[in-house]
C-alpha cells in the first residue's frame, strides 16, 4: 500500500507541474512592466549633467532589465534595439561622471590654481587628478608648463626649484605623446585638437612649440643641464609656433655658446701665462750663456705660443657663435613698449661690446656683420664649434738677449643675466651681458 501511495504521491506532483506550466504567464505577454521600463530609459537617457547622475543610473538599470527579460520579444524588436545601442554610451558617462564627483574637489582647486599661478596647488590637485586619470593629457601639459613660471621665479630669488624635474618629467612624456602623432584629449565642435585649460589652452602646434620651449628652458635654468637644453631650444628654433620667433631662445643660445667661450678663456689665460714666464727666461738670460739653453727655450715658446694661437682662435669661434644667436635675439624682440625697447637697446649694447672684443681692429661694421650672419640658417650647437684664426702672428721669437712678443690677447662677455621667460611669452626676459676685459 505505501508503495502505491507513494506512486500515488509523484503523480500528483508531476501533474501540478504540467498544470502549473499550462497555465504559466508567457513574459513576452506582459506589456505593462516594460513598458514602464522602456519609458524610465527613455525618460533618463538624454541627461548628461553631474546632477542628474542618480536619475541617469536609474534609467540606465531600467534598461538593462528590459533588454535582459523583454529584449528577445518580437513585439519589442524595435525598442530593444535603441535601448541596445545606448547602454554602453550610459554606462562610460556613469563612470565618467562617478569619477568626476570624486575628483571636482581637486578640479576646483586645479582651476583656480591656475590663474593664479599658485604652483604648489596647480601641482598638489594636478597628481591627484592624474592619478585617477593617468590619461589626462591637460592636466599633465598644464603642470609640464607651469614649471616654466616656477622656476623662473626661483631663479629670480636664487633659490632652487621645487618642481622643475618633475615638470621636466611630464613635459618630456606629453611633448613624446605629441610629437609621435599621438591624440590631444580634447576636440573643438569644429573638430580642432585642443590640450591644456585656461590660460595654458593650446592647439598641436602651439603645444608642441611651448613643450620644446619648457624642456629647454627646465633643463637649462631649473637643472643646468645646459648642453641637452640648448639642443632643446634648437629645437625650438625649427619648429613652427610662438616660441621659433621668441627672443629669450636665442639669447640663452647666445649665453650657452658665451658661457663655453668663458671656460676655454680661462685655459687661454693660463697658456698665456706659462708663455710670457718662458720669454721672461729668454729676457734673463746672461749674454754668454749656454746657447743650447735658449735654443730649448726657443723651442718651448713657439710650441706653447702655438697652443696660445688654438684657444684663441677656439674663443673666436664660439664668440662668434654667440654673436650669432644674440643678432637674431636682437633682431626678433619687439620694442612697442618702453620696457621692451629697453631690452632691445640692451642686446644691441651687449652685441656691440662683444663685437669690439672679437674684431678690435675694425671697432665699426657690426650691422653688416649682423646682416651677413643672420642671412644664414642657424647653426645647430650639436655640430663642432670650428676655430676662428684671421688675424696674423704676433708672436716672435729672436735668438739669445732679443725681447719675445707676447701672444695677443682676447675678450669674452661673460653673461651675467638669467634668460628667464615666462610661458606664454611675457614676463621677465633676459637681462643683457657684461663683457670682461682682455686678459
Amino acid at each position: 500500500m505505501r508503495a502505491i501511495f507513494r506512486s500515488l504521491s509523484m503523480a500528483a506532483i508531476v501533474a501540478g507541474i504540467a498544470v502549473t506550466g499550462a497555465f504559466a504567464q508567457n513574459v513576452c505577454d506582459d506589456l505593462d512592466t516594460p513598458t514602464a521600463r522602456y519609458e524610465t530609459f527613455t525618460a533618463n537617457y538624454p541627461k548628461k549633467r553631474l546632477e542628474d547622475l542618480p536619475a541617469i543610473k536609474t534609467g540606465l538599470a531600467a534598461g538593462k532589465e528590459f533588454l535582459e527579460k523583454w529584449g528577445a520579444c518580437e513585439a519589442w524588436v524595435e525598442q530593444a534595439k535603441f535601448v541596445k545601442g545606448h547602454v554602453p554610451r550610459l554606462e562610460k558617462l556613469v563612470t565618467e561622471m562617478e569619477d568626476f564627483a570624486v575628483l571636482k574637489p581637486f578640479t576646483d582647486r586645479f582651476d583656480a590654481a591656475v590663474p593664479a599661478d599658485n604652483y604648489d596647488e596647480i601641482y598638489a590637485a594636478g597628481k591627484q587628478i592624474v592619478a585617477k586619470q593617468p590619461g589626462n593629457l591637460s592636466a599633465k601639459f598644464v603642470m609640464a608648463v607651469a614649471g616654466v613660471g616656477e622656476t623662473a621665479k626661483a631663479v629670480q630669488a636664487k633659490t632652487p626649484s621645487k618642481y622643475a624635474s618633475e615638470s621636466l618629467g611630464y613635459a618630456k612624456a606629453v611633448y613624446d605623446h605629441i610629437k609621435g602623432g599621438g591624440k590631444l584629449d580634447r576636440q573643438t565642435k569644429d573638430g580642432k585638437e585642443l590640450i591644456g585649460f585656461l590660460k595654458w589652452e593650446r592647439n598641436r602646434e602651439e603645444a608642441l612649440s611651448q613643450l620644446a620651449y619648457t624642456l629647454g628652458f627646465l633643463n637649462y635654468y631649473g637643472l643646468n643641464n645646459k648642453k641637452p637644453a640648448v639642443a632643446q631650444y634648437y629645437e625650438v628654433t625649427q619648429l613652427p609656433g610662438f616660441f621659433k620667433n621668441y627672443a629669450p631662445v636665442y639669447v640663452t643660445i647666445s649665453d650657452y655658446y658665451r658661457g663655453e667661450a668663458a671656460n676655454i678663456l680661462k685655459d687661454y689665460a693660463t697658456l698665456t701665462a706659462e708663455y710670457n714666464a718662458l720669454v721672461d727666461q729668454v729676457k734673463k738670460l746672461p749674454p754668454n750663456s749656454d746657447p743650447a739653453v735658449a735654443t730649448k727655450l726657443d723651442g718651448e715658446i713657439k710650441a706653447k705660443d702655438v697652443q696660445v694661437k688654438a684657444k684663441e682662435a677656439l674663443v673666436k669661434g664660439y664668440l662668434e657663435r654667440s654673436m650669432d644667436a644674440l643678432s637674431r635675439g636682437w633682431k626678433i624682440a619687439k620694442d612697442d613698449t618702453p620696457e621692451a625697447k629697453k631690452y632691445k637697446d640692451a642686446l644691441y649694447a651687449d652685441l656691440q661690446e662683444m663685437y669690439k672684443n672679437r674684431f678690435p681692429e675694425k671697432p665699426t661694421g657690426l650691422n653688416e656683420w649682423i646682416t651677413a650672419a643672420t642671412a644664414k640658417p642657424l647653426p645647430d650647437p650639436s655640430s663642432t664649434v670650428q676655430p676662428v684664426s684671421d688675424e696674423p702672428a704676433t708672436t716672435t721669437t729672436t735668438g739669445t738677449g732679443n725681447g719675445v712678443g707676447a701672444a695677443n690677447g682676447t675678450g669674452v662677455g661673460a653673461s651675467n643675466g638669467t634668460g628667464v621667460g615666462a610661458a606664454n611669452g611675457t614676463g621677465t626676459v633676459p637681462k643683457a651681458g657684461t663683457t670682461a676685459k682682455k686678459p
